[in-house]
């Protein structure tokens, strides 16, 4: 009984009616706090002892406590970071500039192995416009001030399974060279048990479905990586050189107990899944930097990247707790190599007044090879693509300082973009494109401690190369409205995006803040799945839909309330609309409509340091289409911690993580003339308790 009413619930919750190059550089928040407030883009730093304040595993567990920022639950597929509450891409991910190829998970990346993080909410002529939303900029570690070595040992419990992690720094100078080397190694545990509810109507609203089952998600990972550096000065310039390797896995386990209260069971009732996925990131880049002349700075930069990686997914059946024999086995490879290059010029034309030009590119080429065999149906496929995506780019920016109050930064960019996919033994599909985009910045200090900026910006986001390939990724059990097979579209074209943002902020004491913003955008050629039904099975694939249009408001709050005390706040309000979906909540996908957070730190004494951290997204239904709409779960968090200092060199920190520990409701609802079906997703988390201790000489 209580399925049914928690499935009947849904339906009357919801009303359904029958119708890539080195950035500018940012300057530090505190320390530099009176440099970043004289950048006219307002661009945002989270420093290394931030990330690592509450001894998180991964980067995306730091990152959720950041203002501006929101991470969706990972659910064992890997966290997004999304800026302006919007998923699905829209924002620019960069590891030192360059962006992170699809498919990489910032869950393998540990917090230990960051300098620093950029949050830049506006585009710049300089930095590739593929961010709509914005551009969120990972730092790797980079040489320390002196010789030194730096080692940390953690050790995490999640549901009464333990996960160990690792990390060290090696770091050093010698007649104009200066070095460094840094690893990590991490185990992460995230358990999920829940139930599901399955509920369908006929078209005279009399119920004709009703099932449920116990499931048990276990997913875990792993990550191991090394960042070497070296960078040789020489007079007027340097060469620097740094590679990064990183070698991560994924194991998740899925089990499902099916009950049929009402119709037809699935064709596989009690049922099992297994996944591995095992990646390698490879990647080398060099950065050449020269004093030109006086007044004018060159720089020259390439790199190489190389990200294999293999999957292996078994379906099977179970019995009284028993493994069967496999219903469909399925093997994966991609491989993926990126070639970047570019270079600029820095001319400082007068005092205040620089031009930079520059250009860009980068291409990739990437083949997938994908073999199913399903032993029910005595079937073996064999799937063949190669896509190649190919970027071209030109700018250049005039960043002007009118007087001591007003400064100005206005830019030109042109890009164009080319992507191809090719099945084996088939057509080649080719799409083009070329856009301008124009970008203009100002900030206006009314006062030494108020400033007004604003900004206009073209944006645009690619789509992702699993999105333009054309295969069909088939559910293992239970095809239907609510749970259909995913395919790729090759002729999908990149979305456009026209940008309004204006912001103020007011200085409060030492190192205080309060700031408002505001923002538009809209979005041509706006990316909107479509759901049919293609001979007894339902498919999903992304189109193509016309405009969309994204606003939102966001504020901010800082202060030191006493030498020892600290506190901060966040909250923002984010809205968008799909021209061709109907109301209401006709909204973009998983979007975040409203987050919160606040924090605190306190030094107790000169030894000990305490502090906790909570934050809160929404969730909500979103309708796609005048048939189909889903509901998002909210999630609210709240993290603590203490830290010690036993002596020279030595801490050791204790934290708490999801302490709240909630339960996470989704669901999605179907209805046509033909009737309605209600899935409803109803699962469980577990709080961490980590330890680690930190040893520098």
């Amino acid at each position: 009984m209580q399925y049914r009413a928690m499935a009947a619930v849904i339906l009357l919750a919801f009303y359904f009616p029958t119708a890539a190059q080195e950035v500018q550089r940012i300057e530090v928040v505190g320390s530099n706090a009176a440099q970043r407030r004289g950048d006219t883009a307002g661009a945002t730093l989270v420093s290394r002892d931030e990330l690592l304040r509450h001894g998180d595993q991964s980067l995306a567990d730091a990152l959720r406590r950041v203002p501006g920022i929101t991470v969706t639950d990972s659910g064992g597929k890997g966290s997004e970071i999304q800026m302006r509450g919007l998923g699905k891409g829209y924002t620019s991910v960069l590891l030192n500039g360059a962006p992170l190829p699809p498919g990489f998970s910032i869950d393998a990346l540990a917090p230990a192995m960051i300098e620093r993080v950029e949050i830049i909410r506006t585009a710049s002529a300089e930095l590739a416009a593929q961010g709509i939303a914005g551009t969120v900029n990972i730092i790797l570690r980079r040489q320390a001030a002196r010789v030194r070595n730096d080692v940390r040992l953690g050790l995490d419990s999640v549901g009464g399974v333990l996960a160990p992690s690792g990390s060290w720094q090696w770091a050093g100078s010698d007649e104009g060279t200066d070095w460094s080397l840094n690893g990590a190694v991490t185990r992460s545990v995230q358990l999920e048990p829940g139930f599901t509810v399955e509920s369908g109507m006929d078209s005279a609203g009399v119920q004709n479905l009703s099932r449920h089952a116990q499931t048990m998600a276990d997913n875990r990972t792993r990550s191991a990586s090394l960042t070497p550096r070296v960078t040789w000065k020489r007079q007027g310039g340097s060469v620097a050189w740094q590679g990064f390797v990183n070698v991560a896995g994924r194991t998740n386990v899925y089990l499902a107990d099916e009950t049929t209260v009402l119709g037809a069971p699935t064709a596989y009732p009690d049922s099992g899944s297994w996944l591995d996925i095992s990646t390698v990131m490879l990647r080398s880049e060099v950065t050449w930097q020269q004093e030109l002349a006086d007044g004018v700075k060159g720089q020259l930069r390439i790199g190489l990247q190389h990200y294999p990686r293999h999957s292996d997914f078994q379906f099977y059946t179970m019995r009284d707790g028993v493994r069967l024999p496999d219903v469909r086995r399925v093997r994966s490879d991609i491989r993926e190599s990126t070639l970047t290059a570019g270079g600029k010029v820095e001319v400082a034309a007068a005092a205040g007044h620089s031009v930079t030009a520059g250009w860009d590119g980068e291409t990739v080429v990437r083949s997938q090879n994908r073999a199913e065999r399903d032993f029910d149906a005595g079937t073996l496929t064999d799937d063949r693509y190669r896509g190649h995506i190919s970027r071209a780019a030109v700018f250049v920016q005039d960043d002007w300082t009118v007087s001591d109050a007003w400064s100005l930064s206005a830019g030109l960019r042109w890009e164009a973009l080319r992507t191809a996919v090719t099945p084996q033994g088939g057509v080649q599909v080719v799409q083009s494109s070329a856009t301008a985009s124009p970008l203009l910045q100002s900030l206006y200090k009314w006062s030494a401690v108020q400033r007004l900026r604003a900004g206009l910006s073209r944006t645009y986001k690619t789509p992702a190369m699993l999105e333009l390939i054309p295969r069909r990724y088939t559910i293992d059990n239970g095809n239907n409205q609510t749970n259909p097979d995913t395919q790729g579209n090759p002729r999908l074209r990149p979305e456009l995006a026209w940008g309004l943002d204006a912001s103020v902020e007011r200085d409060i004491g030492s190192g205080g803040m309060v700031s408002a913003s505001a923002y538009r955008r809209r979005i041509d050629n706006v990316n909107v799945p479509l759901l049919f039904e293609d001979q007894g099975r339902w498919v999903r694939t992304p189109a193509n839909q016309g405009r969309a249009d994204v606003w939102g408001v966001a504020a901010e709050f800082k202060a030191t309330v006493t030498p020892r005390w600290t506190v901060r706040a966040h909250a923002a309000r984010d809205w968008s609309r799909v021209l061709s979906v109907p109301g209401p909540d006709n909204r973009l996908a998983r979007q975040t409509p409203r987050s919160a957070g606040a924090g605190t730190d306190v030094r107790y004494s000169d030894a000990l340091t305490f502090g906790a951290d909570v934050t809160w997204q929404d969730g909500g239904w979103t309708r796609e289409s005048a048939f189909y709409a889903f509901n998002a779960p909210p999630s609210r968090k709240l993290d603590v911690y203490a830290a010690w200092k036993l002596g020279s060199g030595t801490r050791l920190k204790i934290s708490g993580a999801n302490l709240l520990r909630p339960d996470a409701l989704y669901g999605a609802v179907y209805r046509d003339s033909g009737g309605a079906r209600l899935l409803s997703e109803h699962t469980r988390s577990y709080a961490a308790l980590r330890f680690s201790v930190e040893q520098r000489w």
